[in-house]
């Protein structure tokens, strides 16, 4: 079978791969045996991201890869659409207690790969433990039909209606960015973090149970505690996906929609109800409907016209629409939602996805993941200092929020290969 890319595709080079290491950090070291079997079922259940590209004509295609997927011993991720990985978009690896799931972000987002990780998980336990007492609802299982809406082309051919404007438009900013000086230049570093979830909601009082706007205000106060005299803008950039307004929700992957929310360093003396208020007010304005829509009908309009470009044509394009969105913010935050893990998740100690390499200097970025009854949050930074990480512990501890710090380390994430 062949499957259609999205144009985000053609932008791969060098400086942007487009990676994901998803991570699973087990209470037992990892049994290879039983990581092999689950690996196996995961090209079973998931034959879409058993994959490899092919050019055809003046395009790029995905077509079935029955090769198997490859598992590191050592937990080095692999080159993608390699011989490394088997030319595979996905590859796993182990390390002591944690298993790894690398995946090209051009055919997964976090909501795409989540389903994915609870397939192997579950299917590691089986092997391993024995699959009693774990509730199967919502996992993908060998045995269940692959739904056609998993795997389509998840953009319509047609513009959708447009409905009334309300899309709140990007402005110009004074923007702050971390100096190049607040940061060793050894590499990215992230550190990882539990928080409780009753804690923190309790604190957020959000109306939709998303704690992107509370932590996105944690993170504005532990800025402003490293710097006092800050009055600058301080911007985070949130993902917004929109399966809803495609009729998708079940859609691998959907090129989620990312906006600015915006915090000024003259606003430090607001409490933090108030600021919590003001953040999540500018998300629901940032994520309502015709946004949405407005943003579908660009991509219907934009591949439209790849479809008239060559292939040198449609990478030239796309590395300037990449150059222009990735307008540099002060933070970015992502949050993929509330997970059930169905009981497996007394076989955990972390979860914590890795997006990016921080390529792009001053910018941190932060996962957010559930996992039992904590938040799992990943503090992806451009080094190590942890300065920044310590206040956010402490601001979240002000709240009477524990937050703890339960691991650090260099990461590394797969490289990628266009033929």
């Amino acid at each position: 079978m062949e499957y259609r890319v999205l144009p985000l595709f053609y932008a791969a080079n060098e400086r942007f791969r487009n990676t994901i290491r998803f991570t699973l950090e087990l209470t037992e070291d990892i049994d290879i045996e039983a990581l092999k079997y689950a690996a196996e079922r995961v090209k079973m259940r998931y034959p879409y991201f058993s994959v490899r590209i092919r050019t055809k004509e003046e395009s790029y295609v995905l077509e079935e890869n029955e090769k198997p997927f490859v598992i590191s011993e050592d937990g080095t991720p692999k080159c993608l659409n390699s011989k490394e990985s088997n030319d595979h978009l996905l590859a796993f690896a182990f390390e002591g207690n944690r298993i790894f799931i690398d995946v090209s972000h051009f055919i997964a987002d976090g909501n795409g790969i989540a389903p994915v990780t609870k397939t192997l998980l579950y299917y590691y336990i089986e092997k391993r433990y024995g699959a009693g007492g774990i509730d199967t609802e919502g996992l993908r299982l060998v045995t269940d039909p692959v739904q056609e809406d998993e795997y389509l082309y998840p953009f319509p051919e047609t513009p959708l209606p447009k409905q009334e404007e309300l899309t709140v438009k990007q402005k110009e900013y004074d923007t702050f960015f971390f100096d190049d000086a607040f940061f060793d230049a050894a590499g990215p570093y992230s550190y990882h973090l539990l928080v409780k979830q009753e804690e923190l909601m309790q604190c957020s009082r959000s109306n939709d149970g998303s704690p992107v706007s509370f932590i996105s205000v944690m993170m504005f106060k532990a800025l402003m505690a490293l710097y006092p005299d800050m009055e600058k803008d301080i911007l985070f950039q949130v993902p917004h996906e929109y399966r809803k307004q495609l009729g998708r929700p079940l859609s691998h992957d959907c090129l989620a929609r990312v906006f600015t929310v915006r915090l000024s360093g003259k606003n430090k003396s607001m409490d933090i109800e108030r600021l919590n208020t003001a953040v999540r007010g500018q998300i629901i304005l940032g994520s309502d409907p015709a946004a949405d829509i407005e943003a579908i009908n660009g991509m219907v309009k934009l591949g439209a016209y790849m479809q008239t470009l060559t292939l040198e044509g449609k990478k030239q394009t796309m590395l300037g629409a990449v150059a222009g969105s990735l307008a540099a913010h002060t933070f970015g935050i992502s949050y993929t939602g509330r997970i059930s893990w169905g009981g497996m998740e007394k076989y955990l100690r972390n979860v914590y996805p890795y997006a990016g390499e921080n390529r792009f200097s001053g910018r941190i970025g932060v996962e957010v993941f559930t996992m039992g009854q904590y938040f799992s949050l990943c503090v992806m930074q451009p080094g190590r200092n942890p300065a920044f990480v310590n206040e956010l512990v402490k601001e979240f501890g002000s709240c009477g929020i524990k937050c703890t710090i339960e691991g650090e380390e260099r990461y590394k994430l797969p490289d990628f290969m266009l033929p």
